[in-house]
């Protein structure tokens, strides 16, 4: 049997009746962490007598059970300062400064699926053939985050968000130049993905960062819909432009230019934020983690010049490698599997549609790019409202269940049931989910009026994104000390779902056709969300 422990979280176990010093299983969990120093993260055996993570880790942000405040009281058990040195102003521009770096991964995505009938006819190969290509961009997409992740967690996120936006730039510009190669968009679609992909969890990562968990849905929220409600409007620009006499090479442009302003603000405005580089936003960040606008501050260089002599020393390359693994160690814990299922379910039904979506009404409808561009616009309004909507019925839901079980203080409390407040009322959301996909699928079976299909593609949509970052941010909550790993082993687990979904859909459809097809497909995505 394995389990998480954590040094810091240990010392929020005091023993009131003895002066505020450890109690007996707390010490013996400091003794046993003293003697596994050097080992890796999520490898160590369970001691005897000690308790599991579920038990002992605390799944909020904040350890002190009498000295917490509303104002995000210490992260660090023993030191009064606030969970958070960035202002609620900083918090509120890093809001939608991700959002919009968060295109490259989502834009990416839904810029592309309209592009995929007039793909194969560019590049004179089968639709199967393009699907492909969204199969290894989905397989890069699971590996991406939880390399990166492990990497922007030990080493901070600003040097690791520059070099992926740059080989997204890179990328990009590969493909534009790109005339008729389908093995090269291949490979510079896998980089796109690496590039594009590792920046959602790095994005989780500073949210975690810069916010108490009873706030984080606050920033989600804003966040994700700046990034959904722009990446609705993809399709449509996809579609526009491949009818262009650029054809998809226009797109690929498009992306080049999104790149290079992502690019410009990691690079000029996004503060390093990682805890381990400038704890609580209180110490100043050095080098590589300065902003490049900072460089041409006075005062900056000085606070620099003597943060240096106080900065953490960077972990080894070989305990950096062996974290790059520690996506998938999380993925061997049984909480973490639960949670996995609903990830990996929950994307998967989006995933699925978007990939469905431009055949289905190319072969039923007739659709034109353009068309088949707009026709996206419903089920990308419901990701952006499905997005809103998960961020304020997270904070909603967590004050709930405060009051429920009559805490005081609902931003820092001790073994608070998160898993509870995070899954209120879910279980009717995913019997409507099931519900919906079950009936498009017999309605695309009998070819009804496209406006029945496209509304039901609202609301898939919209619950799917609901459900999905509801079940990103349990996972976060669960792992607070590694952020992006824990969003990176969501990833993979989605990631894995959406690669077998879109190789399998084509032929799958064919076989046992629409109706039966998206019914199978919701009783499985059911059952995978329930676990919970």
């Amino acid at each position: 049997m394995e389990t998480i422990y954590d040094a810091p979280y240990i010392e929020g176990y005091k023993n009131e009746d003895n002066d505020g010093g450890l109690s007996s299983i707390a010490l013996q969990n400091v003794l046993y962490l003293e003697q596994h120093r050097n080992k890796p993260l999520f490898t160590m055996p369970l001691p005897p007598e000690v308790i599991p993570m579920q038990d002992v880790v605390p799944r909020t942000d904040n350890l002190q059970k009498d000295t917490a405040t509303k104002n995000n009281q210490s992260a660090s058990p023993g030191r009064n300062e606030a969970y958070s040195a960035f202002s609620a102003y900083t918090r509120t521009y890093l809001t939608y400064i991700l959002g919009v770096i968060q295109l490259i991964s989502t834009l990416t995505t839904t810029i592309y699926f309209p592009l995929i009938p007039t793909l194969s006819t560019h590049f004179s190969v089968s639709v199967q053939a393009i699907n492909l290509t969204v199969t290894v961009y989905a397989i890069c997409q699971a590996l991406s985050p939880g390399v990166f992740g492990s990497l922007a967690d030990s080493y901070g996120r600003r040097p690791v968000l520059l070099a992926l936006v740059t080989t997204y730039t890179v990328a990009s510009l590969g493909l534009a130049l790109n005339k008729n190669s389908y093995t090269v968009l291949m490979v510079l679609r896998a980089f796109q993905s690496i590039g594009g992909s590792a920046t959602v969890p790095i994005a989780y990562g500073i949210v975690a960062d810069v916010a108490v968990v009873s706030e984080r849905g606050g920033m989600l929220g804003p966040m994700l819909s700046t990034c959904n409600g722009i990446s609705a409007f993809g399709p449509v620009i996809g579609g526009a432009l491949a009818m262009k006499s650029t054809g998809p090479m226009g797109v690929f442009m498009a992306l080049l230019g999104i790149a290079i302003l992502c690019l410009l603000l990691v690079g000029l405005l996004l503060p390093e934020t990682s805890r381990a580089i400038v704890r609580n936003g209180s110490r100043p960040a050095t080098g590589i983690w300065r902003t490049w606008i900072s460089f041409l501050s006075k005062e900056q260089e000085d606070r620099s010049a003597t943060s240096i002599q106080n900065r953490p020393p960077m972990p080894k390359p070989s305990q950096a490698f062996r974290k790059v693994f520690d996506s998938i160690r999380i993925i061997r814990h049984p909480d973490a599997i639960v949670i996995l299922c609903m990830v990996a379910s929950s994307y998967g039904i989006y995933y699925t549609f978007q990939v469905a979506h431009s055949v289905l009404f190319e072969e039923l409808y007739g659709y034109n790019e353009l068309q088949i561009g707009l026709s996206f616009l419903p089920a990308l309004a419901g990701m952006t409202i499905g997005g809103t909507i998960a961020g304020k019925l997270m904070d909603f839901n967590y004050a709930h269940h405060a009051r429920q079980i009559e805490i005081a203080d609902p931003a820092n409390i001790l073994d608070f049931p998160i898993e509870n407040a995070r899954f209120r009322n879910m279980i009717p959301i995913i019997l409507a989910e099931m519900t919906f996909i079950t009936g498009y699928g017999w309605t695309v079976q009998h070819n009804v009026h496209p406006a029945v299909p496209l509304v039901l593609e609202f609301f898939i949509s919209t619950l799917a994104t609901l459900l999905s970052h509801t079940a990103n941010a349990l996972l976060v909550d669960v792992f607070p000390e590694v952020p992006s790993t824990a969003y990176a082993s969501g990833q993979l687990a989605r990631g894995g779902f959406s690669a077998a979904s879109a190789a399998i859909i084509d032929p799958l459809m064919r076989s046992v056709g629409r109706g039966w097809y998206f019914t199978i497909f919701a009783a499985f995505t059911g059952a995978g969300c329930l676990t919970c």
